[in-house]
């Protein structure tokens, strides 16, 4: 079970933003010298005296081999710490569907990062984390998914067991908006935390469906945040876009983000590379906007410029889940509104003749899109 031994937590005991070298502790691990200490990857055990204050911990993973994708996310609820909320996708192979799983479940300290079925364990700091998770998925077809919002019904069962082992270092929001010279905004200028750094990995395990039992190999993206979440620091959420990539074969990785308000400012913006055993803070130079829905093969710019190198790529999806950020992600779409549909992708992307395994998370104001993205002033 996630979080079953004393030493897997870590007591919380400050107060107010945390980016960077504020997490506290100096005390680090980090094989790929990330300088983030050992603390920045547990989760907290007592609550913080900061309003609508929350832990999130997410895996998106994708396998290509048996067309299988996986969200995973563990979260401390923002109107009570003490509530842990599991909120898991499962992408099927081909056209069979969705399957989303959503509880909350009054977690104890020490069993934390886990959920009602939801399980993360953290093995080997920055290294190699275990993912379980076992319980009945709302089937969602990929037609109902295009056409309207899940409703309860058909039901299957699924369990899921993945070791990851990290493959690049730990790209740190704060860290890359403020000291690298090559991000911009602020984490303090987020509603959704003031703490958070992403990291890719690959991750091999199996994956049981109702009575099949599938071996996973693949690889993905992760992500842990904390802070005030719904703050609306900066205004009102406008958008996002996460992307990274994973090239299994020389062992390169890219990720990148960006953030914007309804009024189209940038609050956050960032990116890395990991190229021949060297990790560098890169400038967001491209980055996918979504402007309409397409299931598959939809292509999609990533631009990054670093001191030394440069990429202009386009990467191409192969797999899709929409959402409804209105309706607590629930799949399918809302067109009523804003229109706000948060994408997940999955898909692959070229670099020197490599072919790399691609995750792409979107969100965008279909019925009020800003066009001009910009940094404020």
């Amino acid at each position: 079970m996630a979080g079953s031994h004393a030493e897997d937590t870590v007591a919380f005991t400050r107060n107010g933003s945390l980016g960077g070298k504020m997490w506290g502790s100096t005390v680090s691990t980090d094989p790929f010298g990330s300088g983030l200490p050992d603390e920045a990857e547990y989760p907290v055990t007592s609550a913080p005296d900061i309003a609508a204050w929350s832990e999130n911990m997410l895996f998106a993973l994708y396998d290509p081999a048996t067309d299988l994708g996986l969200w995973l996310h563990l979260g401390s609820h923002h109107s009570d710490w003490h509530l842990w909320e599991d909120r898991n996708y499962v992408y099927l192979p081909g056209d069979a569907g969705i399957l989303s799983l959503n509880a909350f479940h009054r977690t104890a300290p020490e069993l934390k990062p886990g959920g009602a079925n939801t399980h993360f364990r953290c093995i080997e700091p920055w290294r190699r984390w275990k993912l379980t998770c076992e319980g009945y998925g709302v089937h969602t077809s990929l037609e109902q998914m295009q056409t309207g919002l899940a409703t309860l019904g058909k039901m299957q069962k699924f369990s899921v067991d993945i070791d990851v082992e990290f493959v690049s270092p730990v790209w740190d929001a704060h860290t890359s908006a403020t000291a690298s010279g090559m991000g911009g905004g602020s984490m303090q200028a987020q509603e959704w935390a003031t703490d958070h750094y992403e990291q890719m990995y690959r991750a091999t395990g199996r994956v049981v469906i109702d009575s099949q039992t599938i071996d996973f190999n693949g690889y993905g993206w992760r992500d842990h945040s904390r802070g005030p979440r719904g703050s609306s620091v900066s205004g009102a959420w406008g958008g996002h876009v996460i992307t990274g990539a994973v090239y299994p074969k020389s062992g390169r990785t890219w990720l990148l983000s960006r953030y914007w308000s309804t009024a189209g400012e940038i609050t956050l913006e960032g990116g890395c590379v990991y190229v021949d055993g060297k990790f560098h803070y890169a400038q967001v130079t491209s980055t996918p906007r979504l402007r309409y829905l397409q299931l598959r093969g939809e292509s999609q710019p990533i631009g990054l410029r670093w001191d030394g190198g440069e990429l202009a790529l386009t990467m191409t999806t192969c797999k899709s889940m929409y959402t409804a950020m209105t309706k607590h992600m629930a799949v399918g779409v809302d067109f009523s509104g804003p229109a706000q549909i948060y994408v997940l992708n999955h898909g692959h992307c070229e670099w020197d003749g490599e072919v790399g395994i691609v995750y792409l998370e979107r969100s965008d104001q279909l019925n009020n899109f800003v066009d001009d993205l910009h940094f404020p002033g």
